[in-house]
């Protein structure tokens, strides 16, 4: 990947755009959150797993790419309408404070997918060395020319298609193992939220590979289709996983498959594929603060010190982190949505600013509702009929542009 950084990516080819989000949607991340849904059966979990993506795919992602592509402004670049640069500013400090979290998030997630592999395979484990090998295969990545880069990115991501494809098939003929899972009890509204969440995480940087495009809503669809696809095929796996074989942990079901160095090298590359988007994307949004574009650099910045609290960081926070991702973002958009497609005007800056803590406050609030839909659509709705009544009552004014 060169320097010209998202600029390069945007102009890529819909098609592209489609593989390099199959790529991003394929991951052990999304494999191990689709094992928390198993407790409701295949059935009613599946039927939340795509009312899920539905609803943070199409509702949230297309729009946000959508708008990123017909301004030509990357996704955090875009609030700039709605909030002004002070909010620009803040929004970039925060989704590179989320991207950092995701970077360290998927390089622990693989280190123990890998570890446990290795120790069955060959019986050797080591945090630190399986950490250093994905965060020196991001950096290379992230390294690499623009043409170069998608090219072996494409191979990659259809390679690792069928890889999960295969391990599916290995894991329903192999049976169940011994063990048995001790997942606790999950309502469908929550089950949907976890799958909203996942999608949410990527709402503040698709518009970094949507932003320089002649077919805007082209280009978006593909992209949010390309995630659709895989994700919803990420979730049922690890579900799947779980029902068949009566086993919670997903890297212990590999372990004892057939799969093995198959297994091992999948993990290791979807992890990549996913995380050099994170960790690029984070870098454009502290290349918004610094003004500088030596986005690549800063990139292995981020995946350096990802590595560092990858070594410190707990799961047992995992759930939590992808909550705090909806509540930050969800109001973000929903205020944004509303004042350019509905209303197109926007309120005062202290209004939006007000209506985003409330949102930010209310959402940790509204879980407790337990929605059916998920609580993400829930302040959807709320948030945006507040700022829409709001925006009749009070003064309104033209959408800040550059």
């Amino acid at each position: 990947m060169s320097d010209k950084g998202s600029v390069s990516m945007g102009h890529t080819k819909p098609s592209g755009l489609f593989l390099l989000w199959v790529g991003a949607a394929i991951s052990i991340a999304e494999i191990v959150t689709g094992t928390l849904i198993a407790p409701l059966g295949w059935q009613s979990g599946l039927l939340a797993i795509i009312l899920g993506h539905i609803i943070g795919c199409f509702v949230f992602l297309l729009p946000a790419g959508y708008l990123s592509a017909q301004q030509n402004q990357t996704a955090i670049n875009a609030t700039k309408s709605v909030f002004g640069q002070q909010g620009v500013w803040l929004f970039s400090l925060l989704n590179a404070v989320q991207l950092l979290g995701w970077t360290a998030v998927m390089i622990v997630n693989a280190q123990l997918a890998m570890n446990g592999i290795s120790k069955s395979l060959f019986g050797y484990q080591s945090v630190a060395v399986m950490s250093v090998i994905v965060a020196v295969l991001i950096i290379i990545w992230l390294l690499m020319d623009h043409s170069w880069l998608f090219k072996i990115n494409n191979v990659i991501v259809v390679l690792l298609a069928i890889g999960m494809v295969l391990m599916l098939w290995t894991i329903i003929h192999e049976g169940r193992l011994t063990s048995h899972a001790n997942l606790a009890p999950i309502s469908f509204g929550t089950a949907v939220e976890l799958n909203v969440t996942m999608a949410l995480s990527w709402l503040p940087l698709i518009g970094d590979y949507t932003q320089h495009t002649d077919h805007p809503f082209k280009t978006s669809m593909a992209s949010v289709s390309g995630y659709f696809v895989a994700s919803i095929a990420m979730f049922a796996l690890g579900m799947l996983t779980v029902i068949l074989t009566g086993q919670s942990d997903f890297t212990t079901v590999l372990s004892h498959s057939s799969m093995g160095l198959i297994a091992l090298l999948i993990i290791v590359f979807s992890t990549v594929t996913t995380t050099f988007m994170d960790a690029y994307s984070a870098a454009t949004n502290i290349a918004n603060l610094v003004k500088t574009k030596r986005v690549n650099l800063v990139a292995i910045g981020i995946t350096v010190l990802g590595l560092l609290i990858a070594m410190f960081v707990s799961m047992a926070y995992y759930q939590n982190f992808l909550y705090a991702i909806g509540a930050v973002f969800t109001p973000l958009f929903a205020i944004l949505f509303v004042s350019v497609f509905l209303m197109h005007q926007r309120l005062s800056l202290p209004l939006n600013f007000i209506w985003w803590v409330i949102g930010v406050f209310g959402y940790s609030w509204l879980q407790k509702l337990d929605f059916f839909l998920g609580t993400t659509f829930f302040l959807l709705l709320l948030l945006g009929l507040g700022v829409y009544l709001t925006g009749l009552v009070t003064k309104k004014y033209p959408l800040m542009t550059d």
